[in-house]
Parts: C-alpha cells; structure tokens; sequence
C-alpha cells in the first residue's frame, strides 16, 4: 500500500507533482497486472523483468513497500532467468489491485 504521508513528505507537499507521479503512473503502469499475467502465462521472463523493474521503480516513488519489495525479488529471479512461483505471482498481483484501489480512491477525492 502505499504511504501517502510519506509520499507527500518526498514531494515536499508539492501536490501538483504527487497528481503528475500518479497520472504517470496511470498512464505507463494501469494495466500492468494483465501485462505480468500476460508475460508470465507465455514465459517471458525478459518481458517480465522489464515490467517489474519499471513498476517497482514507479511504485517506490510512490513510497510504496509492499509490492516493491515482492517486485525486487521477482526481478532478482528473473535476472537468474527463473520462472518465479505462481502463489509469488499472485500475492504481488493482489497487492497491485489494493495499490489501483487506493490511487483511484485517492484520484477521486484530489
């Protein structure tokens, strides 16, 4: 999840930035989780390590540790070019679902 305190405190309470970080964010990163299904289901692991490098580096921006951390050790995986395990899969995949829900309910009360 991510730390909205924290972030702000990043961004020196900069709220023109945080909304550009998040649009960004939307805009490069909003259907990641289908695109890692996607990578994952075809075993593409250099497609994967892409998409979870720019998404962990994104998502600790954002001062978000959850995910970031599964993230780090997907990529670290990958890097070995190991397939990661399902449940690993899907743990950090239920995360970025809690972590769209919040930046959507944040998006719409901004």
């Amino acid at each position: 999840m991510i730390d909205f305190e924290a972030f702000n405190d990043a961004m020196d309470g900069d709220n023109d930035m945080m909304a550009m970080i998040i649009e960004l964010y939307n805009e490069e990163h909003g259907n990641d989780i289908q695109v890692i299904q996607e990578k994952y289901a075809n075993s593409d692991i250099d497609g994967l390590l892409h998409t979870v490098h720019s998404l962990k580096g994104v998502l600790l921006t954002l001062c978000e540790e959850n995910a970031s951390e599964q993230f780090e050790t997907i990529e670290r995986l990958c890097k070995r070019g190991e397939k990661p395990a399902p449940q690993m899969i899907n743990t950090v995949l239920s995360e970025m679902l809690k972590v769209n829900q919040q930046i959507a309910t944040h998006t719409r009360t901004n």
